[in-house]
């Protein structure tokens, strides 16, 4: 009996696109990409308002904000001080104003000494330099160094005098002043004495942490935090204050390279770096925390927030609130799923030390001592997680699981960890090109474990042969993984009996593997042997496939323009999405090929089809290309014959056949996966297609194969009408023009224009 027999099919889940948020929230490098809306929109659809929902991880603060906003009651466990701060100050961000206020404070204060002097200037001068161009004295907006260099070797300026923008080698003058600052001193003493005193023995990893900032970032850093300890603030203007200091801490390390991506996971300092200016990074940090948003209401655990929606937090890993939950009615769970970061829980423990003292990290503080984590390692986190939460669920409760970095080790261990801690795979829909993986779990008891595993293979092989055969068309690991996945569980042989969270993930990945070879009956195209996740998956042997989805998409896509223009993007995209869920989700640069060939967007981004796709256009177009193809071929002595969407030319001596398919779409299914009509095959399409269809054909290495196989050549409407208009064509001459004609990446194939 197979896991589809023993089980009824799940509804499916549609993918939650979401938009791009205006604005990146601070400290946005280390946190989930979740698209705006995404949380709120399932929730919406899923719970009624008014229920609560908990959030075991605490890893997005815009995930918690939007849910509560949405009316939820969102009860978030963060262990993370860090975690904690974001999600208060987003819950309830101060108005620009009360940001700039509470920085003025700070830069009206005096440092202590002989000839006390206003802090903003003291800061402002550790950057001095003189324009390159002028020679005035300035500030460094930010310093250039190499990693492990004793100077900086460039420096970026704004010169108020000159107008002079832009990066310029840096001088002897500012290699001295960068020298002034010694490795040790009390600031660093007293960074480090906030985190993990002498007798500590994390100190040596809190001091290897702390590496991570140069000397005048920390004389700098801790002149600042030295000086908001002393103020007599407002507990509102503190928080303030503080917020701004954090983003400056992050601002501050020396982990923001040069050239490359600033994301970060590793503590690791980038060959090349920059130094910023500290004070103006507290200046740039305002409209960051100052976002706009509304306040949504924010209780401490055990309060609760309003009936109307509100964020209840507590301050501690879920284990410890565990025994608490039955307080409330639980309902669902929603979260953004946390990935490995060591450079960002490290730095946790370092700011929070900094900012808040050494109680405010409590045993938090062990994170300085780990510097790797494996996907074994994380299963066996992610399930000690989800473990303490599935019990407390109601039986079938939805949890919904946001992954926003997508990878094979990642997505793999969340779906291992939550299925021993009985929380069952239901549903999945994943965008592995944009890195966004989305499961639907239920929760249920922890299964049991399976005695035998033997049938796992054929049932990995039977899953995926299902997936590709409802998608029609080549696909990614992680497609694959997931369905393997889900029907090992629904078949109760995905949790391995004597196996703990490590040994269970390299062998759930080693089951995966050998039942996805080629000697398993699968094709493998532009693979690699370093990564899964390269190329794409196709069965040796799979009759009757559905249509490519990417055709489908097309249909759809067309007919909605058609049906209901004037949406924006995001509406399409959801749409779309709904249209096409679970299994089926479109890839989002199909749909960004599909809109640049058939729709035109208005002043307010609204799409509309092109007035050249309208149907009686093309009707047209077709009409004009099968007469112009038709005399083209008696012109050059073939006997043709023609039906809607064909023209053909033939000749018996010697045996000639040419095939003409006039298409308006970039429908390559129903062309390429039937037997070649001639010797020599031809799609005639609009030039506005080309792209779309050169994107078809990368997307599905399946179809490029047979387009070379059975010799299919494209042509553009455009390229057809000039041959009707060539004087005295022969058939050597048009074989010629035909190979100047290649499809290419320029729609409009100026080649022979």
């Amino acid at each position: 009996m197979t896991a589809d027999s023993k089980n009824p099919p799940q509804p499916d889940l549609a993918f939650r696109p979401g938009q791009e948020p205006a604005q990146q929230p601070p400290l946005a490098r280390y946190l989930p990409r979740l698209p705006l809306g995404a949380a709120a929109g399932w929730l919406a659809d899923t719970l009624p308002p008014g229920s609560w929902v908990i959030d075991p991880f605490g890893a997005s603060p815009q995930l918690a904000v939007e849910a509560a906003q949405a009316g939820y009651r969102v009860l978030v466990a963060a262990n993370n001080p860090i975690a904690r701060f974001l999600i208060e100050m987003a819950a309830q961000p101060p108005a620009a104003a009360e940001l700039k206020a509470a920085l003025a404070e700070l830069a009206a204060a005096r440092r202590s000494g002989q000839e006390p002097e206003r802090i903003e200037p003291h800061i402002r001068a550790l950057y001095a330099t003189e324009c390159p161009q002028c020679g005035q004295p300035i500030e460094a907006r930010a310093f250039l160094w190499e990693k492990g260099a004793a100077a900086p070797y460039a420096k970026f300026t704004v010169c108020p005098y000159c107008g002079q923008r832009g990066e310029s080698p840096a001088t002897p003058e500012d290699a001295a002043r960068a020298a002034r600052f010694a490795m040790a001193g009390p600031h660093r003493a007293r960074a480090l004495e906030r985190v993990a005193p002498a007798d500590d023995p994390d100190r040596a990893h809190a001091e290897e942490a702390l590496d991570a900032y140069l000397p005048r970032a920390v004389y700098a850093l801790f002149t600042l935090i030295n000086k908001l300890a002393g103020l007599s603030l407002s507990p509102a203007a503190r928080r303030d204050l503080s917020a701004l200091l954090l983003a400056a801490c992050d601002r501050g390390s020396a982990l923001w390279p040069v050239g490359g991506r600033a994301r970060l996971r590793q503590l690791t300092v980038p060959p090349r770096f920059y130094e910023h200016n500290l004070w103006w990074a507290l200046e740039e940090a305002i409209p960051l925390w100052a976002s706009g948003q509304p306040v949504t209401p924010f209780t401490l655990w055990p309060e609760p927030p309003p009936e109307s929606g509100g964020i209840c937090l507590y301050e501690g890993r879920l284990r410890m609130l565990a025994e608490e939950l039955p307080r409330i009615s639980l309902a669902g769970a929603v979260s953004a799923l946390p990935r490995p970061n060591q450079a960002f829980w490290t730095l946790s423990a370092l700011w929070a030390g900094w900012l808040w003292g050494r109680a405010a990290i409590g045993p938090f503080v062990s994170v300085v001592r780990r510097r790797r984590y494996d996907w074994a390692w994380h299963t066996a986190a992610l399930e000690d997680t989800f473990s303490h939460l599935a019990p407390r669920l109601p039986a079938g409760a939805p949890f919904l699981g946001l992954i926003t970095e997508s990878e094979q080790g990642f997505d793999l261990a969340a779906l291992l960890a939550a299925e021993r801690a009985g929380l069952r795979l239901a549903a999945s829909a994943l965008r592995p090109g944009r890195g966004q993986s989305q499961y639907l779990w239920q929760a249920g008891p922890p299964p049991t474990p399976a005695a035998s595993v033997a049938a796992n293979p054929d049932i990995v092989r039977q899953a995926a042969h299902n997936l590709l055969q409802q998608r029609g068309q080549p696909s990614q690991y992680l497609h694959l993984q997931a369905a393997a996945v889900q029907a090992l569980a629904q078949n109760n042989t995905l949790a391995l009996a004597g196996l703990d969270p490590a040994d269970q993930f390299n062998e759930s990945r080693s089951t995966l593997e050998f039942g996805l070879t080629f000697q398993s009956g699968f094709l493998r195209y532009e693979g690699s042997d370093n990564s899964l996740e390269v190329g794409q998956w196709w069965p040796r042997d799979l009759p009757d496939p559905q249509p490519p989805l990417a055709d489908r998409m097309e249909r759809w896509l067309v007919r909605q323009l058609l049906d209901a223009p004037g949406q924006p993007r995001p509406a399409l995209d959801a749409a779309l999405c709904a249209a096409f869920p679970g299994r089926l989700t479109p890839p989002a640069d199909t749909l960004s090929a599909l809109l640049d060939s058939y729709a035109e967007a208005d002043e307010s981004a609204a799409l509309r089809l092109r007035p050249a796709d309208a149907p009686a256009a093309r009707h047209a177009d077709l009409d004009e290309l099968r007469r112009l193809l038709v005399q083209l071929g008696q012109a050059l002595g073939y006997q043709t014959r023609q039906t809607d969407q064909s023209v053909r030319w033939e000749d018996d001596s010697p045996p000639e056949t040419w095939h003409f398919h006039l298409a308006a779409s970039a429908l390559l299914g129903e062309c390429l996966l039937a037997p070649p009509p001639a010797e020599r095959n031809f799609i005639v399409h609009p030039g506005s297609r080309a792209r779309l269809l050169l994107h078809k054909l990368k997307r599905d290495p399946r179809l490029a194969q047979l387009a070379e196989k059975q010799n299919w050549r494209f042509l553009t409407f455009r390229l057809v009408r000039r041959l009707g208009q060539t004087p005295a064509l022969t058939r050597a001459g048009l074989l010629a023009l035909l190979d100047l004609d290649p499809l290419s990446e320029e729609a409009t194939q100026l080649a022979l224009l």
